[in-house]
């Protein structure tokens, strides 16, 4: 590891090749200490023999790598936290944390994160079995991840060496937004382009207009560096020199990191007083849409729009020592406790309105409504024979084959009497047992449509690009009414249809299930898969995650 760690540049995360003999080693050494062994995951071990004869390990853009957040947590334990993801969606992927002591080599903490069916992988050192913190700290991050059956699994590495303030006090930090507002959120909920305020949202702007509105985050609060600021103008209070920022978003269930817009500059926003030595940012909510707020490049497809926060600042100071007072504020992911540079907050979930779509949507009273007209004022018919109010909706504009998985891709359903729909493979289509994936229909199938059970006449692949939208139903009335808990369902061009809770849930459902994978996996990967789970299911129990 150590060898690999030197031809590693500081925070520049690098492919590493199984061709290459100190890159194979240290692959053999990070996957050891993740637990995977030939035995629980042979297929790994046998790509892995296959990739080093072929050399396959170039760098790509497929993969993101990050340490978000190291240093000694507020016990003096050593921390370091890696958050990964495959942008290409994962079969199985799993990343390690680890903080070595620089001068010795020997591990002060250690923690792993293991992931099937997508999203991001954030490992986090284990605060339990964490030792004191080393002077000097080697942080590293490593990654595994295969994309889909028969495509070659990548590993990767990303390090980072800093001198470590023993004792250091946290971090005196405030974050003011992004926050919780409604009572009953875990996440925080903000909507873009709603029609109109909803109880259900912490923000919202009004971006109505926009077919592929920006994601908006607010971002405001403050830090006392406690120590004296430099390169700060007297008269606009500006940083001149040495301040430097990042940040960015990752997906909790999909295949996305997302970076900052770059048309939006950064640094103007933040400013330091150097009678106090406060430093305040200010990219302040305004639901008026005049993009003060941090902004992010639209969502792509996605089975769930729950997305980490992560903002790195680099601010100026003078000491000789530590010039650099660096602090970081990104999303809960493990228990596990951060550095005292790290504020935490809760996960980010977007909402948006519907845009052009060409379902047709029966709606409570059974008149019809184009998608791009259905809004959150709106009630829907379900299945029960009742109707469910619209909470939130969401958009994405699709490319066919974009991913090599089903649920990925663009199906298009026919029924015998004549009913189709355009849908990805992994939207849930309401059967007599249940919900199935579009991709999982096959001719013969029963299917449940406005005027009862129909059956499958075909469920073929389609070439279609465009927009997809969704609807996410039980709103505030509902709940009131004790049906926070109930299904969603509506007619999509009269065909029985999962709303997006119940896409995500589905999802999540059939990839923790061992039968329903098997019976879609080459054997090869049976024995990999099973593990896997195994590990998920004992780090949730154990380290109290919910992965």
């Amino acid at each position: 590891m150590l060898a690999a760690i030197d031809k590693t540049k500081d925070n520049v995360p690098r492919t590493l090749d199984p061709a290459d003999k100190e890159d194979a080693a240290a692959i053999a050494s990070f996957l050891k200490l993740t637990g995977k062994t030939r035995q629980s995951h042979p297929a790994l071990f046998d790509d892995l023999d296959a990739a080093a004869k072929s050399g396959a390990g170039k760098d790509d853009d497929t993969q993101a790598l990050q340490i978000v957040d190291a240093g000694q947590d507020a016990q003096g334990r050593a921390t370091c936290r890696a958050w990964h993801v495959d942008k290409r969606g994962a079969l199985m992927s799993g990343s390690l944390a680890l903080a070595l002591d620089s001068d010795t080599g020997d591990i002060a903490a250690m923690g792993h994160a293991n992931r099937v069916g997508g999203g991001y992988a954030p490992a986090a050192t284990r605060s339990a079995t964490a030792k004191a913190a080393p002077a000097n700290m080697t942080s590293v991050g490593f990654y595994h991840s295969q994309a889909a059956p028969g495509t070659p699994p990548r590993f990767g590495m990303v390090a980072n060496t800093q001198a470590i303030e023993l004792n250091a006090q946290a971090v005196a930090a405030d974050v003011t937004d992004p926050v919780i507002k409604v009572s009953g959120h875990t996440e925080i909920e903000i909507g873009l382009g709603r029609p109109q305020t909803g109880l259900d949202l912490d923000y919202f702007y009004n971006q109505d207009t926009s077919n592929t509105p920006i994601l908006l985050v607010p971002f405001t609060g403050t830090v006392n560096v406690q120590q004296p600021l430099n390169y700060v103008d007297p008269n606009t209070h500006q940083f001149t020199q040495g301040l430097s920022v990042t940040t960015q978003l990752y997906s909790v269930s999909a295949q996305h990191k997302i970076d900052h817009q770059s048309s939006q500059g950064l640094l103007t926003q933040i400013t330091g007083d150097t009678s106090t030595n406060v430093v305040t940012w200010s990219y302040p909510f305004d639901a008026a849409s005049q993009m003060e707020s941090l902004q992010f490049p639209p969502y792509g497809p996605a089975r769930d729009t729950l997305s980490g926060f992560y903002f790195q600042f680099n601010i100026p100071v003078n000491n000789p020592v530590a010039p650099t007072f660096t602090f970081n504020v990104c999303s809960y992911d493990w228990p596990d406790q951060p550095s005292v540079n790290c504020i935490q907050i809760p996960n980010i979930k977007f909402w948006w309105h519907c845009i052009a779509a060409e379902a047709s949507v029966t709606m409570a009273d059974g008149a019809e409504r184009v998608l791009e007209e259905v809004d959150n004022t709106a009630r829907v018919r379900t299945v029960h024979g009742g109707s469910l109010g619209v909470e939130a909706t969401t958009r994405a504009l699709h490319n066919a084959g974009a991913t090599p998985h089903p649920v990925d891709l663009v199906f298009e359903l026919m029924t015998k009497s004549g009913l189709s729909v355009i849908l990805t493979g992994g939207h849930p289509v309401v059967t007599p047992d249940g919900l199935a994936h579009a991709c999982d229909l096959k001719p013969g199938d029963a299917v449940l449509t406005r005027d009862g059970t129909d059956s499958v006449a075909s469920c073929e692949e389609s070439r279609y690009d465009g927009i997809f939208c969704n609807l996410k139903l039980v709103d505030e009335t509902d709940r009131e009414a004790g049906r926070s808990l109930e299904v969603g369902t509506f007619y999509a061009n009269g065909i029985a249809v999962g709303d997006f809770n119940a896409m995500a849930q589905l999802h999540r459902n059939n990839t923790r299930s061992l039968e329903y994978m098997r019976a879609r996996l080459p054997e090869r990967y049976h024995t990999d898969y099973a593990s896997t789970l195994e590990m998920i299911a004992h780090d949730n129990v154990k380290y109290g995650g919910n992965f």
